[in-house]
């Protein structure tokens, strides 16, 4: 993981870094805090991506106070002080607009995807030969048109034909009143676990409120893979699906061995994210892949459903990680990273975060045990880690940091496989007793 500070600097020398990025932050904003809209109109969106919700619309020309950017949308500042979000690509520049695409050729079958992630959901499939409409290249990933709405595929498998197509202007229906939508559906659902009712159908939506586990709610409407609900207290949101059960349907049941068992594996950055480095220069990302993949064969062994979050050296934003682990309901999620300290050679050991106690404690110290009598590095405990993949998962969830890869000590082991086979077997032998003792709720 990237550098962190160690706990027993002095609290002034923290706080004036703290300081300095504040500093460094504000300057890199006020140098580009404003942004003009190309596009004949831009929507504005609930959150950053073309799945959430509209929220408005600005013309041509409108120019915008950028707060912050996250996976090429901008947040900005509207009328009325309202804050919403931007595609990038459609401000400063002319290459696209909401109304027209560029066309490419598929070259090899392609799986049309949710996100921008090889763990994303499949939504389709492309043959060769088939067209896509094209709103948006970054990297490995090509960003498309599909069933009014926008899908991504794997930029290899296509080819760009230098034409451009118009699209069809986004449909726009209104919502139905509370009261309408409860003449035609009475349906109640009950919350399986702790979830967050939102304001919009999506993971990013801002929170209305928090239910409990066994919460029931009546359904007002149903889009995609999300339920639009009315608490018995008249609050209204949106629960993803995955968190209900539905009458005459039974919750899914949680593993109470590890042979039945879901584990998610995060190996911590990836493609353009590369972590921390080593002395040598090596990087985080290639030894986190490694140790998760160490770990899955040794999981799968004992006859664990084992799903990655990636699986090869590409890039796989924060944000879906902890989905994949709601979506498949995993019994465990476990993110790999190694640390780093301000200085070389100045820390070592591993450390076991975890976010919720409730419901992360005993699964963090049920790992932590198992490498505590089988490593030989220094055991710095288990922690509370305020960290995205983490903190944003309905799942029991740590994120373990086995080894500072800037430590020459320390790097000997993390580019083992020896030691890589031994973190594997004790991650084995912890998640044998979490589910033993019957931690999983």
């Amino acid at each position: 993981m990237k550098i962190k500070q160690l706990k027993r600097w002095p609290l002034a020398i923290a706080c004036a870094l703290l300081i300095g990025v504040s500093a460094a932050t504000t300057t890199v904003l006020a140098e580009s805090s404003s942004i003009t809209v190309r596009a004949t109109v831009l929507n504005v969106r609930l959150g950053p991506g073309m799945s959430y919700g509209l929220m408005g619309q600005v013309q041509r020309g409108t120019k915008l106070t950028v707060i912050k950017q996250e996976n090429s949308w901008d947040q900005v500042r509207l009328a009325v002080n309202k804050i919403g979000w931007v595609a990038s690509w459609l401000v400063d520049q002319n290459e696209a607009t909401t109304t027209s695409a560029r066309t490419a050729t598929v070259t090899a079958g392609a799986n049309i995807r949710q996100y921008a992630s090889t763990s994303a959901k499949v939504l389709g499939t492309a043959a060769a030969g088939d067209t896509l409409d094209v709103i948006y290249q970054e990297g490995n990933w090509t960003q498309i048109a599909y069933h009014n709405t926008a899908a991504w595929v794997s930029t290899s498998t296509i080819s760009l034909t230098g034409k451009t197509v118009t699209l069809a202007s986004p449909q726009q229906t209104q919502p139905q009143s509370q009261k309408a939508a409860q003449t035609v559906s009475a349906i109640k659902v009950t919350t399986n676990l702790a979830v967050n009712l939102r304001s919009a159908a999506g993971l990013n939506a801002p929170v209305v409120t928090q239910l409990p586990k066994n919460t029931t709610v009546t359904v007002l409407d149903q889009s995609s893979e999300w339920y639009k609900v009315q608490t018995a207290d008249g609050k209204t949101g949106y629960l993803a699906a995955w968190t209900v059960t539905v009458p005459g349907t039974k919750a899914a049941k949680a593993a109470t061995n590890l042979a039945e068992a879901t584990i998610v594996l995060d190996p911590g950055h990836g493609g353009s994210d590369s972590g921390a480095e080593s002395t040598s220069g090596k990087y985080e990302k290639t030894y986190t892949l490694q140790t998760a993949q160490a770990i899955g064969a040794a999981l799968r062994a004992q006859g664990a459903n084992v799903v990655f979050t990636r699986s090869s050296d590409t890039f796989v934003d924060l944000a879906p990680r902890p989905v994949v682990a709601e979506k498949d309901h995993a019994d465990a999620f476990i993110s790999v990273h190694f640390d780093s300290s301000a200085n070389a050679n100045e820390a070592s050991g591993f450390t076991t975060y975890y976010y919720n106690a409730k419901k992360d404690m005993q699964l963090a110290k049920a790992l932590n045990h198992a490498f505590d009598t089988n490593l030989s590095m220094t055991n710095r405990g288990v922690q509370f880690g305020n960290y995205e993949v983490i903190r944003n998962n309905t799942q029991p969830a740590v994120l373990l940091e086995m080894g500072y890869i800037n430590s020459d000590k320390d790097f000997a082991h993390i580019s083992s496989s020896t030691y890589q086979q031994q973190v594997a077997s004790d991650v084995v032998k912890g998640l044998t007793a979490y589910f033993k003792a019957g931690n999983h709720q």
